[in-house]
């Protein structure tokens, strides 16, 4: 695979699969490629040229890297090129004629196209690059703008300062006024300094504007709190470019077990923001309501709509991926309503937004690949309208990306064999690690789907890097007028800076709140999804806030909040301006200061915020800034005009004075000393809580506690907020997201957060203890703590401008002078349940007793998000005793519950997989799965654990006794006798496995020894191999210890075939049974392929309760790429099955996949699918009485999960079966009655056997829960 330079340029020349347009006129800039083969990491590295780098986000500014450590810095030395009508190419400015260590970005033509302003990328030195001639910009870095004159042929290069970057120029028509702006890092403000975010530590790029020469500097970019560069004027006027909004909850657009309350990439985060003329009013056009990655290279097309490019930052991409169009709407409007869109990441965003090319990639791998061609079709960037309504881009065509540290010969294979050289080799034709440059589709080929016909090639040379295109002819030619449109700067009389809103009509309710599937600290997004408090109404916004955002001043190396570094949630500080009232009719008129960066909020009449912007804005002297109401962002709604509101009748109220922002150790300390801590201090703190903790050796003070504890590690009554089945482990279900800085203290509202409403004395957040179980609780027994207004006052605006810290400042110690309360009644805080009288079943002898031990006191105690837990081990001692087992040893087993033992609980029984002879891992400490709702788990041995040829597989010894069944109800039995507090009455014993425990957890569902098998409330699995009859047709070695499936053994395998019990055991009819697998599992095949799939036909076959998931990855229960969740997990935390109220069983949903029966054990065309998936219920809200079930149901349908799994229907209909009632009786033959919806839909069914069945149940992903009633 070692290729000849000279066939390697003569193979280049077919690289371009397109015709060619040789007399378009363009601008751009290029330097040559070096494809010589270079020693690199020693070995030969054939293909040096994906380790070049064009310009985009991640070097903007070179990254600053001295010389040796470049690796992002921009390619060259370069030239700025022309192309006029005639086809005629000339040089306009070439860095190394020039005798300059540079490189030409950027262009941009004026619009009498007469002339061209560019940056010059600046450095001291060249570094080579993969140890290739291929070089970039690296030692002193710095940018400068220059204006070539296409009539005379001179270049004006403005003056360069080293360790200056200013750059991206553009020509502006300020009302008939030429000038140009750009961006620059000149005054040294820094980027948000936000928690878990390691800071780059470069100063943000902000907007200036110039006139030609450079002169008469004026900055106007005081909102770029983070940075904005790029700009192009459109053609109504507005400057549009690439803006990074990273402060307060703005980055934290992750989620999910990975994200929680981090922040994602912060480069991938650019929108598109628009600006008025002259740089204020700052506005977001598309990116503010996106989940996608960088957005940069904007332009307009000759029919108004906008380009722009979207990828993924860094890794050698050169800064392609994707362009999307969309049309640009008025002042302030983005998208479609959040009451419209389809889904939760497309409100807001714009209504024909359009990817342009199916083929281009912009995720952070290599280019998509075409098997039938063997060719890479690569990535575009550079966006530009030409005649025609034509799209210029320009194409990286080839692999267009390195990353993962592979080492040259691992690049080569990828070059030459495509992305998969391990497995599916394709040898490329004229293979090339990248090779850019410039193309056009025309109209009729706008959105493109064909790589190798509808792309035309404008210009394209082997060797030579074409990017930064622009149209080369005069701005009439595409959009036929001489200029964009001169626009009047609306002045005040005054030349003061007013804000005039002309209602509260809003779009800020979020996607989850108005489908009815919030949850309090689940993913609730609050940067894309919502800016209001839950709950909140227009009519509740009494005053407008206007709040100084203070720039950061001084370069940061450290984290937020680590050693001596302060921190905010906002990133930045900010320092109250005023509240001004809002008139009846919700208008209001402000007056504000000019140039200064400021953020609105709504309040409402206590002076709490309730509503909130986290995008700065500055007004330009003079301006007014008018609005129509509160983020009223969607396209369909008209905004009042301010001109007939009651304030425009009223003179402004005058915001123009900024007050001190509270600081944690200087104001809130105190006021803790005072009111709070003579209760709550030290290891006997009421409540667990201690507000007087400086001791930070174990990890955790108080004012940690209170700005980062959002892992709920010190919570005494941690709240559940994601379920496992979503993919969160056994820790990270109690991490809450954003706006939750902690459990004490919501982000965004102090009336959202626990530690404020105590000094207020009653909650504050628009709901109540009784909304959800599923949220923090306020304490109505906690004593008043007697803090004074002004002291309310204090905490409220701490919280509500960021909550800062300044570890700096000195904090006061506690005198032992503050106000002591009375202690508080036990109960009823916290988002955890409260106490109950245990169940029955203490004292119960089935098994034979004095075999089974365990400690007095645990081995080990523990605790965390799940709450204080204490494990003890124990002995089964019965190794000369035959009952147990036969084989003359002694068992281990365990158990783990809550610290200290609560009034009830409950109990998990869990199995062990496959651990021949490695003992199962019984040494091993556990905590059971959710210590703090009040839980003991239970383990044993499988007898395989001593010697594999003793494998019960849970069920049966070789004489075909229930041994493993005996151990586990004797020791059940043990923990009752000395737990009264456990619940199996009500509650119910829970039964849980993975493989070998997964197959056993269902086993035990049909023979675990009485009373307790009926005791069993569901069952959950994950691969396990639950049908072994099946399994043995195929694999008789599987169960070889077992009794032989014939004669008098055939009894057993019947005891636990599914396919028999699941038709006549009330039992097994009765539980609800959950679990995960893979279609490709081996150990589960049978004589006819998989076999769950077989046990989910059984489930909704005989109609009993049950959700299913299924990948097609061997032995495992996820796959890579794969979104879907974990079914043998509940979806929702409110669903839940105990044996005090019946269950719902869903069958025939039409939201299943695939939806038949015969289809689902066809493994070969459905690999992957599921089985009521993403149908709830609220466990705690049902109604099980003599006279009626009442279910409350609700559907929250599942898309993007990939591998031609579809996204489930928003429409969807389901049957539904009561299963195990505790009161409402059936009987064989009466018709029951049932209604929907409060009568919307009704019917009857008729009773058989212990069966009766609503069907044709209509249900609407994201409708809240509505209710099934079957009465008599």
């Amino acid at each position: 695979m070692r290729w000849m330079l000279a066939l390697l340029l003569v193979a280049l020349a077919s690289i371009a699969l397109a015709d060619d347009d040789t007399t378009t006129p363009l601008i751009w800039v290029e330097f040559d490629i070096d494809r010589t083969p270079s020693q690199y990491q020693g070995m030969q590295f054939d293909h040096p040229d994906v380790c070049i780098s064009l310009p985009e986000v991640n070097n903007r500014v070179h990254n600053q890297k001295s010389a040796g450590n470049a690796p992002n810095g921009i390619s060259g030395p370069g030239r700025l090129m022309r192309r006029d009508k005639t086809g005629r190419v000339t040089v306009l400015y070439d860095c190394a004629a020039a005798g300059k260590i540079c490189m030409p970005t950027d262009p941009r033509l004026s619009f009498d196209g007469t002339k061209v302003a560019f940056t010059l990328y600046h450095g001291s030195q060249w570094e080579p690059v993969c140890g290739s001639r291929n070089r970039v910009l690296a030692g002193v870095s710095g940018a400068s703008v220059a204006i070539h004159d296409l009539v005379t042929g001179s270049t004006t290069a403005w003056p360069y300062k080293p360790g200056q970057h200013d750059l991206t120029p553009a020509f502006v028509n300020q009302n008939g006024r030429l000038r140009v702006t750009f961006s620059s890092d000149r005054d040294r403000e820094y980027e948000p300094l936000l928690p878990r975010m390691s800071v780059q530590g470069y100063a943000n790029l902000q907007t200036y504007f110039a006139d030609l020469d450079g002169a008469n500097v004026v900055k106007t970019g005081y909102h770029d709190m983070a940075s904005f560069y790029g700009a192009t004027q459109i053609r109504d006027g507005r400057l549009i470019g690439s803006c990074a909004q990273w402060g307060h909850d703005l980055a934290y657009i992750g989620y999910g077990p990975v994200y929680t309350n981090y922040p994602g990439t912060l480069l991938n985060q650019w929108w598109i923001c628009a600006t008025d003329p002259w740089g204020g009013s700052q506005e977001s056009s598309f990116g503010a309501h996106y989940r996608g990655r960088a957005l940069h290279w904007v332009s307009q097309l000759q029919d108004g709509r906008l380009a722009v490019g979207e990828y993924y930052r860094g890794n050698n991409n050169q800064g392609a991926g994707k362009i999307f169009l969309w049309s640009p709407k008025p002042f302030t409007v983005e998208g479609v309503p959040v009451r419209e869109a389809k889904g939760r990441f497309a409100a807001l965003n714009p209504r024909d937004l359009l990817d342009v090319a199916s083929w281009a990639n912009g995720n952070d791998e290599k280019a998509h690949f075409d098997f039938s061609n063997a060719r890479y079709k690569g990535k575009i960037r550079d966006p530009f309208g030409l005649p025609g309504n034509a799209l210029g881009f320009v194409w990286c065509q080839g692999m267009c990306n390195k990353q993962m540290g592979l080492k040259p010969d691992g690049n080569d294979r990828f070059v030459e064999q495509g992305p998969d050289p391990s497995r599916r080799p394709a040898n490329i034709v004229n293979p090339v690690g990248i090779e850019i440059g410039i193309y056009k589709l025309p109209a009729d080929k706008i959105p493109s789907d064909d790589y190798q016909r509808d792309p035309v090639r404008l210009i394209d040379r082997p060797g030579v890097a074409e990017y930064g295109a622009i149209y080369g002819g005069p701005y009439i030619d595409v959009h036929g007028q001489a200029t964009p449109d001169n626009v009047a700067q609306p002045r005040s009389e005054d030349g003061k800076c007013y804000l005039h809103i002309a209602s509260q009509q809003s779009e800020t309710k979020a996607y989850p709140v108005l489908h009815g599937n919030y949850r309090w600290g689940h993913q609730e997004l609050s940067p894309l999804l919502g800016k209001e408090l839950v709950g909140v109404k227009d009519a509740d916004v009494k005053y407008i806030r206007i709040t100084q955002v203070l720039p950061n001043t001084e370069r940061v190396r450290n984290f937020a909040g680590e050693g001596r570094q302060w921190w905010s949630v906002w990133g930045y500080r900010g320092a109250i301006l005023g509240d001004a009232p809002v008139e009846s009719d919700g208008s209001a008129n402000i007056e504000v200061p000019c140039d200064v960066p400021w953020v609105l909020s709504g309040l409402n009449a206590d002076h709490e915020v309730i509503r909130r912007d986290m995008m700065p804005q500055s007004l330009r002297p003079g301006t007014v800034l008018s609005c129509g109401g509160c983020h009223n962002h969607n396209d369909i709604d008209a905004s009042p005009e301010f001109s007939g509101s009651l304030a425009a009748m009223q003179p402004p109220t005058r915001l123009l004075v900024a007050t001190r922002q509270p600081e944690y150790n200087a104001d809130i300390v105190p006021i803790l000393n005072r009111r709070c801590v003579s209760c709550h201090r030290g290891s006997q703190a009421a409540g667990g809580i201690d507000f007087d903790d400086r001791d930070a050796s174990d990890g955790m003070t108080t004012v940690k506690m209170l700005i980062n504890d959002f892992e709920q590690k010190v919570n005494p009554r941690p709240v559940q907020v994601h379920q496992r089945s979503e993919g969160y482990s056994e820790k990270a279900v109690y991490r809450l997201d954003r706006p939750h800085i902690s459990w004490l203290i919501n982000g965004n509202y102090a009336a959202g957060s626990a530690f404020y409403w105590y000094f207020k004395g009653r909650r504050a957040d628009y709901r109540t203890n009784a909304s959800t179980s599923n949220d923090i609780d306020f304490n109505a027994a906690h004593p008043d703590v007697g803090a004074s207004a002004e002291e309310v006052t204090v905490v409220r605006n701490w919280i509500d401008t960021g909550a800062f810290v300044d570890p700096t400042v000195p904090a006061p110690r506690y005198d032992g002078e503050g106000t002591r309360r009375v202690p508080p009644s036990p109960g009823v805080s916290g988002g955890g349940q409260a106490g109950a009288k245990g169940g029955g079943g203490g004292g119960v002898d089935r098994q034979p007793v004095g075999y089974l031990s365990a400690p007095e006191r645990p081995a080990k105690t523990g605790g965390g998000p799940a709450g204080k837990w204490a494990w003890f081990p124990g002995v089964w001692q019965i190794a000369n005793e035959r009952y147990f087992d036969p084989h003359g040893v002694d068992f281990q087993w365990a158990y783990s519950r809550t610290d200290p033992v609560p009034p009830r609980m409950r109990l998990f029984v869990h199995l062990h997989g496959s651990s021949a002879g490695n003992g199962a891992g019984m040494t091993q400490v556990f905590a059971p799965p959710l210590a703090r709702a009040g839980q003991i788990e239970l383990r044993n041995q499988d007898a395989e654990a001593h010697q594999g040829a003793w494998r019960e597989s849970w069920a049966y010894g070789a004489d075909g006794q229930i041994y493993a069944g005996r151990r586990l109800a004797g020791s059940i039995e043990y923990l009752l006798q000395r737990y009264p507090q456990i619940d199996v009455d009500k509650l119910g014993i829970v039964l849980k496995g993975g493989s070998m425990g997964g197959g056993g957890a269902v086993s035990q569902s049909m023979i675990l020894p009485d009373p307790w098998r009926a005791r069993i409330a569901y069952v959950t699995g994950a691969i396990g191999l639950i049908m072994p009859r099946r399994i043995a047709q195929r694999n008789p070695g599987m169960y070889a210890g077992w009794p032989p499936d014939r004669g008098g053994g055939r009894v057993s395998w019947d005891r636990i075939d599914f396919a028999i019990q699941a038709e006549r055991d009330p039992v097994v009819r009765g539980i609800h049974y959950r679990h995960v697998f893979s279609t490709d599992d081996g150990f589960s095949a049978g004589p006819d392929g998989n076999t769950q799939l077989e046990f989910v036909n059984l489930v909704e076959k005989h109609r009993i309760g049950g959700a299913f998931s299924w990948f097609r990855n061997g032995h495992n229960s996820s796959e890579p790429g794969v979104s879907l969740p974990a079914l043998s997990e509940f979806e929702a935390p409110e669903q839940d099955v105990t044996l005090d109220r019946a269950h719902p069983a869903f069958t025939r949903s039409t939201g299943n996949h695939p939806l038949l029966a015969e289809d689902r054990v066809d493994e070969a065309r459905f690999p992957r699918g599921h089985y009521n998936m993403g149908l709830l219920w609220d466990h705690a809200k049902i109604v099980d009485t003599a006279s009626q079930l009442v279910f409350p149901i609700r559907y929250k349908r599942r898309t993007g999960i990939g591998a031609e799994v579809p996204d489930q229907p928003a429409r969807i209909t389901v049957s539904v079966t009561p299963r195990r009632s505790a009161h409402f009786r059936l009987h064989e033959g009466e018709r029951i009655r049932w209604s929907w919806d409060g009568g919307a839909l009704e019917g009857s069914a008729l009773v058989l056997g212990d069966t009766v069945t609503a069907d044709g149940i209509p249900l609407i992903s994201g409708e809240p829960y509505k209710t099934l009633r079957f009465y008599k």
